[in-house]
């Protein structure tokens, strides 16, 4: 007992200082690279910083997989080091034994982050994608789902419009059911038009038998259209309405599910956040996959030397997994495999290979 307890205290010592080397690196980058983007723009100094505070955790999130291979490594290269490695082995413990304590801990680490970390990651994305819409000169259009339907909103050169739908289609350029409200400068409603669908052409919205209320001098509603055929000029497009979606990155995983039902239930495809949804199920076949990892390359005996090679080998092989990764949630989110194939085969893969060499080293 008392030595897993050993092995995990330097492993979450190494851990711990991973991370905060790794979080002063994202930090700094982070702030410079914002600096550039934001100092002309008008952004204070103290702006800047809080935009960067906002923009870490989603960073961090990213990279902490990396963080725990790094933590794995040099946790075991420290017990080759100092022949402590060779000691446990030699009284009879195998090298998965002792790989047991630091796959559960990392295991556990995945459960924490994905239950709590992941809702506090997603609300610092919103509230750092505010803060940069403050030094932003782009026009911003938002779509978002309610019991409702769907809403969007659209700006205006006099003003903005928000709109209701009950339904969509895939790509969003027929909207059934459809309220229009608009708003002037001021913020003051002007106009509310009703459709029974709303078509999205280049540069307008086509509506047909619409019915338009416009505001009063004396501050009440008439209709001024019935039964016509109007057009409003817009901006948008069928890929800004897409890419206005919530990204799967800013919704919690606790919301992620009531999401993805609204968001189908309004028309629109829940292939990515489902996706998203299921990569984050995977986490700790992730983190137990990258633990592995690190130590697969780390215990060999000092002797035998060639530690920068292993080393660099195994940061290969960490960035090799999220290539793998990456290419695998792609043809997941093209539909091309089963969401379930994209989310969890590479972890599964990479703990594969990684038992693999493990066993070869034991033999070997």
């Amino acid at each position: 007992m008392t030595l897993w307890r050993y092995i995990l205290m330097k492993f979450l010592r190494s851990t711990l200082g991973v991370f905060l080397a790794i979080t002063l690196v994202v930090l700094l980058f982070t702030g410079v690279e914002n600096l550039r983007r934001y100092g002309d723009a008008g952004a204070a100094s103290g702006d800047i910083l809080v935009i960067t505070l906002l923009q870490a955790p989603e960073l961090l999130y990213q990279v902490f997989p990396l963080v725990l291979m790094l933590a794995s490594l040099v946790t075991f290269l420290g017990l080759a080091r100092t022949s402590e490695l060779v000691v446990m082995r030699a009284s009879g413990i195998s090298a998965l034994r002792l790989l047991r304590v630091p796959v559960l801990a990392a295991i556990g680490l995945a459960i924490f982050f994905v239950a709590a970390v992941n809702p506090f990651v997603a609300a610092s994305i919103r509230q750092g994608h505010a803060a940069e819409e403050e030094f932003s000169s782009s026009a911003s259009s938002l779509l978002s789902f309610s019991k409702e339907g769907v809403w969007l909103r659209q700006a205006d050169p006099d003003g903005q419009t928000v709109i209701q739908a009950a339904r969509t289609n895939s790509d969003g350029s027929i909207l059934t059911r459809v309220h229009m409200h608009r708003f002037n400068r001021d913020g003051v409603l002007y106009s509310r038009i009703d459709a029974p669908a709303v078509r999205l052409t280049p540069g307008a919205w086509v509506l047909e038998n619409a019915r338009e209320w416009r505001l009063q001098p004396d501050g009440s509603f008439s209709l001024t259209a019935q039964d016509e055929r109007l057009s409003l000029a817009t901006g948008l497009t069928n890929d800004e309405i897409l890419e206005s979606f919530a990204p799967p990155e800013t919704v919690g995983f606790w919301e992620l599910p009531r999401f993805i039902q609204q968001m189908e239930e309004s028309g629109f495809s829940g292939l990515k956040h489902r996706l998203f949804f299921q990569t984050e199920l995977a986490k700790p076949a992730l983190y137990a996959a990258m633990v592995l990892i690190g130590a697969a390359f780390a215990m060999r005996p000092s002797r035998f030397g060639q530690t920068g090679v292993m080393i660099l080998l195994a940061v290969l092989a960490g960035f090799a997994l999220y290539f793998f990764k990456d290419f695998a949630e792609s043809l997941g989110a093209q539909g091309n495999i089963p969401i379930l194939v994209a989310a969890w085969s590479p972890p599964f893969a990479a703990i594969l290979l990684a038992i693999s060499l493990l066993l070869h080293l034991e033999d070997g």
